[in-house]
């Protein structure tokens, strides 16, 4: 029987800004920032022979409502593909994480893009402490 595919978990638990306070001007406020997170994975085709398929990696869609991010569907967290023995990469396997349409302070921002590595197993992986690479 073929080995399954290994996903692990992406979190964010937490998105704020903080901004000036335009009512009392001495303490800022803190609010949640929303916006859409795209992983880009850097291998789009894997040949496995443990597997017993070709997969076809593409980029996965989630957002962050309220601070958090989700899946579309409003699960907290996202699912992406580990980077298991059984897929034969060789070498890394790593997500590029852009956001877009990202909302706070009343208008449109931005927050950096990064890349990080796949993990090798099935774990939780959360960006906010995750080791960012260079893109």
């Amino acid at each position: 029987m073929p080995a399954e595919l290994v996903y692990f978990d992406v979190v964010q638990p937490l998105v704020q800004v903080v901004q000036t306070n335009d009512e009392s001007g001495h303490t800022p406020e803190v609010h949640t920032v929303s916006a859409i997170v795209t992983f880009t994975p850097s291998i789009t085709e894997v040949q496995s022979a443990d597997l017993g398929a070709t997969v076809m990696l593409r980029p996965i869609t989630g957002r962050i409502v309220n601070g958090e991010l989700k899946a579309i569907d409003g699960t907290p967290g996202i699912e992406l593909l580990a980077n298991t023995t059984e897929l034969g990469i060789d070498g890394p396997l790593t997500y590029r994480v852009d956001y877009s349409r990202v909302v706070f302070d009343g208008g449109n921002r931005a927050i950096s893009s990064f890349r990080f590595q796949a993990p090798t197993e099935a774990t939780t992986i959360d960006l906010n402490t995750v080791a960012r690479l260079e893109l």
